[in-house]
């Protein structure tokens, strides 16, 4: 028996195709990235893209591809999503004035939640990781938030040089402090804050009786008059000032973020 060979070269085919290896390591590429768990648009648990390929596996069926993943390896994060899903919800708090009007959203309130049934999650995720979709959608209960009021204001007590922070009606702190001297009282009457300055010169210009640099923490509830923090004496207690209220510095900064705009003042004897 005799076989003619004539030695001529041949065409040898690709196991794959080139377009068919491109399609599926563009569908790879564009998937990794945005592998997660997902409530409504948040990617509340983000799945590194390294943890998401160690999942998957590409197979050569005669020459076409296809994507494989394994739910075994998903049920490791499955296990730890209601650590991460699961929350308390966070109360809204608002600092009001006396009317009720909102100076200042002090936090946002955020909803609990509490995640689902989670049996088939890793079964239903290896089916949508194989189609080419790393976003699976949780299903939560939500608990709303409820909204919490502080009615916060301040009280000035020219006989006594004493400020006392009421929040709510009850006193959150009290400070000695030091007002205006004779000639330059600190005006008494029902006021509202309405500037914060973080540092500025008082008093600097041609003319002035006095000249302060660089005063800190300035609560402007009054014209030209507020509490501030005071480096040049430390006899709080005593009237001392040009009509502001002195207090230490760290009060004075204490004062400054803890009072919005539009939080009331009463200054009186």
């Amino acid at each position: 028996t005799t076989l003619e060979y004539s030695g001529d070269a041949a065409t040898a085919q690709p196991a794959v195709s080139d377009d068919d290896a491109t399609a599926t390591a563009s569908t790879l590429n564009t998937m990794l990235p945005a592998v997660g768990f997902y409530v409504g648009e948040e990617r509340t648990v983000p799945v590194d893209p390294a943890v998401a390929a160690s999942w998957l596996s590409v197979v050569d069926d005669d020459g076409q591809l296809r994507i494989e993943a394994d739910p075994q390896a998903i049920q490791a994060t499955v296990d730890g999503l209601p650590a991460l899903v699961d929350r308390a919800p966070v109360n809204a708090t608002n600092i009001v004035d006396s009317a009720g009007n909102v100076l200042r959203a002090e936090q946002e309130g955020v909803a609990g939640r509490a995640l689902g049934d989670t049996s088939d999650i890793a079964d239903q995720f290896a089916e949508k990781l194989a189609a080419g979709d790393g976003t699976f959608a949780l299903t939560v209960t939500e608990t709303p938030f409820e909204t919490v009021s502080l009615f916060r204001r301040i009280d000035i007590n020219l006989s006594s040089q004493r400020a006392v922070l009421y929040e709510n009606n009850e006193v959150v702190n009290s400070w000695a402090v030091s007002t205006g001297l004779p000639g330059t009282l600190t005006p008494t009457g029902n006021f509202k804050v309405f500037a914060h300055t973080r540092i500025q010169d008082m008093g600097c210009y041609e003319g002035a009786p006095y000249c302060t640099e660089d005063v800190p923490w300035i609560t402007w509830f009054a014209p030209n008059i507020g509490f501030h923090g005071t480096y040049w004496h430390n006899n709080f207690g005593q009237r001392m000032s040009h009509g502001c209220v002195n207090l230490p510095i760290d009060l004075a900064k204490y004062v400054y973020d803890w009072s919005p705009q539009g939080l009331e003042v009463s200054v009186h004897y």
